[in-house]
Parts: structure tokens; C-alpha cells; sequence
């Protein structure tokens, strides 16, 4: 390899991409969350998505093996504050989070573009990261706007 991980990771920043938080439940009841933007649609029938995880994350057991259900909330460019808060190692992130339970008793962020409340369909080794697919199980398409966006290292807006 000629090249070190950090310029890996810089050329990687020249991809912009949305962000997302992807939220579970555990089978004890607790809320978990890890912001994402490594989504992507995978098939239209069966309806399947993806997002990778680091098998290092605290959420990685979680995500990976307990929690079978999952909901993929796509931020706007207004919540950048749960892209943070989902992003850091806040204790209790859920603690005056505002949030509703999908038909499956997923927890659902609200005033996000758009909701995919998915059930676990396969996980992949992917290096240092598992590739989670999710078969789509419901969909919620929130108020339309400007995603929230990650490029060059930083947030971005959409220009006008």
C-alpha cells in the first residue's frame, strides 16, 4: 500500500454524503443511536438498504448481533445537533431527546426527511467495519428540505 490512512480517509472526504443516525432497542429496553453516512440502497424488491458500522463502536454488538430491527432516520440540515449528539460519547443521549417508537417499538428521531424502519437481512465482514443490510419494513417520509450533508471533513449545506 503507497498510501497512509489518512490520506485514504482524505480522498474518502471528496464523497459527499448525507448523514443519518441509525437507532435500536435492546432486548432490556435501552435506546441505542450511532450516526452514520455510510447508507446506501441496495435493492428495490426486496426492498434492501445498508450502513456500515465499526466493529469497535460501542453500538457494534448491538447493531450487529442483539438488535434485529432498526430504524435509518435521514437528518435534514437542521439537525446537526443529533448528527453530534449520536456521534459522541454522551452517557445518556436519549435523556430529553424528543422521539416516537415505529410499528416494531423502534425508536423513530422526528423532524427527519425520511424514516426506514428495517429488520436485520444480512451482515458482512467489511475490514475493520460490519456491512449491515436491512430488509425494508416500513417507510416515513418526513417534511421535504436540505439533508444534512458531510463533505470535506465538515458539515455542508446544498448551494442555492
Amino acid at each position: 500500500m503507497s498510501f497512509s490512512s489518512r490520506d485514504f480517509r482524505d480522498c474518502l472526504g471528496q464523497f459527499a454524503t448525507g448523514v443519518a443516525v441509525v437507532t435500536a432497542r435492546a432486548n432490556n429496553g435501552a435506546k441505542a443511536g450511532i450516526t452514520i453516512n455510510s447508507f446506501a440502497s441496495v435493492s428495490l424488491d426486496p426492498a434492501l438498504v445498508l450502513f456500515s458500522v465499526d466493529q469497535r463502536a460501542a453500538t457494534h454488538s448491538l447493531f450487529a448481533g442483539e438488535c434485529d430491527r432498526f430504524c435509518i432516520n435521514i437528518l435534514n440540515r437542521d439537525q446537526r445537533d443529533l448528527s453530534d449528539l449520536f456521534s459522541s460519547p454522551v452517557h445518556d443521549r436519549w435523556e430529553d431527546l424528543v422521539f416516537e417508537d415505529d410499528c416494531h417499538g423502534v425508536p423513530k428521531l422526528i423532524g427527519n426527511l425520511a424514516t426506514f424502519s428495517c429488520k436485520r437481512h444480512a451482515i458482512h465482514d467489511g475490514g475493520d467495519h460490519s456491512i449491515i443490510v436491512g430488509h425494508v419494513q416500513d417507510i416515513s417520509l418526513g417534511n421535504t428540505g436540505d439533508p444534512l450533508l458531510y463533505y470535506g471533513g465538515r458539515y455542508r449545506s446544498l448551494g442555492k
